[in-house]
């Protein structure tokens, strides 16, 4: 190899080679100095910062402010005021307000029978015995043909001719009526056995004004026991109701498992009102009751609730409301008196509060 060769050669290997360690070392040189020319002004800052806030701190003082030590209190969030709270002072507290057990089980009719001491008959959740059945068909039946054969022969035997033939062919055409009507319209029939039967007893000689008054008391007993806001009561001639003021408890517009058990109990109440003290209800009033239960409470249940869920949800609330008026007696019957007499709201809750 030639000496010019040589040398270049050497020179720029050692050129290459000096390279790199010499940016990594400029780099790294270059980083350092930069850091270290931060330190003076960073201390500058902080001791002006230091400086300001001691200024502030003295302005303060000469302007008669105090130093804030905390943050500022969060505002306070009143709850909507209930009916109870417009009627009552503030210190008012309500210790029998929606103090009953809401806790749910399974009920059979023979347990609500045995606890009771009354059939689901009688409250109308069931079909009674004394119900009008095709026994009761078939002894209409022959007791109309047979009284009317009787009559009919008596007329043609007893009656001048031509009067006992009318009379015999008038007679002969009930038996006829009475297959027609059974056939096209067989509630008629019904209602006309059950006239016959005497069924209604006692039901009959016991003042509607009466019954309406247990029943809706029962309603205002229950539902303030079991945790409902008593809106108002009307106690006016055929106007007889309890309003409470349930607000859905989701966003969906949908309620509670609570909810829904406190107004299943409240809804049955009225029933249990009634066979409580009479023995029996008014035909029609546990079917009114049911079907609000059924509309308006279960559909809009946050759970599901299949027929069998109801009806044993049904049983249920019958249960826990016989056992709250049985047990509260004395309470629920001055809350009767005093919706008869048209007392008011706050006088009402009073009587429970104080029994």
């Amino acid at each position: 190899m030639k000496p010019q060769a040589f040398i270049l050669s050497l020179l720029l290997s050692s050129h290459e080679a000096f390279i790199v360690p010499m940016t990594k070392t400029t780099k790294t040189t270059k980083s350092v100095l930069s850091l270290a020319s931060q330190e003076p002004s960073i201390e500058a800052l902080r001791e002006a910062a230091a400086k300001a806030r001691q200024e502030a701190e003295r302005l303060r003082q000469e302007l008669g402010q105090s130093t804030p030590t905390s943050k500022p209190a969060a505002p306070k969030i009143v709850p909507k005021p209930t009916v109870m709270d417009v009627a009552f002072a503030e210190d008012q507290t309500f210790e029998k307000y929606g103090s009953a057990n809401l806790r749910t089980f399974p009920v059979g009719l023979p347990m609500l029978q045995s606890r009771l001491n009354i059939t689901a008959a009688q409250l109308g959740l069931a079909e009674s015995d004394e119900d009008v059945n095709l026994d009761d068909f078939k002894y209409a039946t022959l007791f109309v043909t047979g009284g009317c054969t009787l009559t009919g022969i008596a007329s043609l035997a007893f009656l001048p001719p031509n009067v006992g033939a009318t009379v015999c062919y008038l007679v002969a055409l009930i038996p006829v009526l009475f297959l027609a009507v059974g056939s096209t319209a067989p509630a008629a029939i019904a209602g006309a056995i059950k006239t016959v039967k005497g069924q209604g007893g006692d039901r009959d000689s016991i003042s509607a004004q009466e019954r309406m008054l247990r029943h809706e008391a029962a309603h205002f007993c229950c539902g303030y026991w079991c945790g409902l806001p008593v809106q108002e009561y009307r106690v006016d001639d055929g106007d007889m109701c309890v309003e409470f003021s349930v607000a859905p408890g989701t966003e969906r517009g949908e309620y509670t498992p609570t909810q829904v058990a406190a107004l299943t109990v409240t809804a049955l109440s009225g029933v249990l009102g009634e066979a409580l003290t009479f023995g029996s209800v008014i035909p029609g009033s546990a079917t009114q009751d049911l079907l609000q239960l059924e509309q308006q409470v279960f559909r809009r249940s946050e759970n599901f609730l299949g027929a069998v869920a109801q009806q044993d949800l049904t049983r249920w609330g019958a249960l826990t409301a016989g056992l709250l008026l049985r047990q509260n007696k004395e309470a629920y019957e001055k809350i009767v008196r005093a919706m008869e007499r048209k007392a008011s709201l706050r006088e009402c809750i009073e009587l429970l509060e104080s029994s």
